[in-house]
């Protein structure tokens, strides 16, 4: 659904949110419609997407994904950064803590509907950017959108095993997937998007970035960006599973843009391990290390001549 944005309280009384101590180391036959007119985004807006684990039952959960989309109208140009989950920030006014924890400090500590605004302040000083909007989406949510696109088209680069892949039920099954070119239906895509126990935080970072990919690839081959019905029945049937602030204008917008895109327009980043330092005691938590290679990530996440040095092209 589209919620009215919020503004964080300029100041927060609230003592810090619990968290682990700080780690040692410092760092048809229808008539045809008639066309609509389709706003276009202005310049370039920085969108968080983010996914929740909520498990049934739950009303609040930490954020499972987390990237930042820059998207700029004027070169057409789409960049992604995904964070793991477990890099240690500065959460503004409530101290130190996992990236994840943002969301529902924002929610329980601030009130309902502020989780959004915390996590894009906490990313906003992080990577040193204003983010305009959120787009959260829960785990029922995706599996819904992937299944009404009849399945997603991924290349799984070699095969993956998880021995201890957590259900909603707090049990843990084995899963596996075959290297290769392979259709995944919700269940199954939300699995490969999620799994980690195969590699690690930055594999699953990848593969949800591939994931994203394989779903916009799938909406711009069937057309779905440029009809403005297929927008609107999309939205309408999806409100109950995702959050956004983004408005129906901005959406049409950014659909409109959507459309001209193509994969080799959309560059992928993300902090990889040579960029921090694991501390498992007394908490399982990864300190930025290299704070100028993140931000290196940044300036070529918005200016095309830097990104032209780096920068991942998607998996196919």
């Amino acid at each position: 659904m589209i919620v009215t944005p919020v503004a964080l309280p300029t100041a927060t009384a609230a003592p810090p949110a619990a968290a682990e101590e700080p780690p040692a180391a410092s760092l048809s036959d229808a008539p045809e419609p008639i066309p609509t007119a389709i706003p276009e985004p202005g310049g370039a807006m920085n969108i968080l997407l983010v996914g929740t684990d909520a498990r049934p039952g739950e009303d609040v959960s930490r954020t499972d994904t987390i990237v930042l989309a820059h998207l700029d109208n004027r070169t057409n140009r789409v960049s992604m950064l995904s964070f793991p989950r477990d890099l240690w920030v500065t959460i503004p006014g409530y101290g130190k803590n996992k990236i994840n924890a943002a969301y529902p400090i924002g929610e329980r500590q601030i009130g309902p509907g502020y989780g959004p605004a915390l996590l894009k302040e906490t990313v906003g000083e992080l990577v040193g950017l204003p983010i305009d909007h959120f787009m959260l989406i829960n785990f029922d949510g995706f599996k819904t959108l992937i299944d009404k696109l009849n399945g997603i088209y991924v290349d799984v680069p070699k095969a993956l095993d998880d021995p201890a892949y957590p259900t909603d039920d707090y049990r843990t099954i084995k899963i596996h997937f075959d290297a290769g070119r392979q259709l995944l239906d919700g269940d199954r895509a939300l699995i490969y998007a999620r799994t980690r126990h195969a590699d690690s935080d930055f594999g699953r970072n990848q593969r949800q970035q591939q994931v994203l990919m394989a779903i916009f690839d799938l909406v711009r081959e069937q057309g779905l960006l440029s009809q403005l019905t297929n927008i609107d029945q999309y939205t309408d049937s999806m409100s109950d599973y995702i959050r956004t602030d983004l408005s129906r204008s901005d959406m049409l917008g950014l659909a409109s843009m959507g459309s001209k895109l193509n994969a080799e327009s959309i560059q992928r980043y993300a902090i990889d391990p040579s960029m921090v330092v694991e501390r498992r005691q007394p908490a399982y938590v990864l300190i930025l290390s290299d704070k100028k290679g993140l931000k290196r990530l940044v300036s070529q996440m918005l200016d095309p001549a830097v990104a032209s040095a780096g920068g991942e092209t998607p998996s196919r």
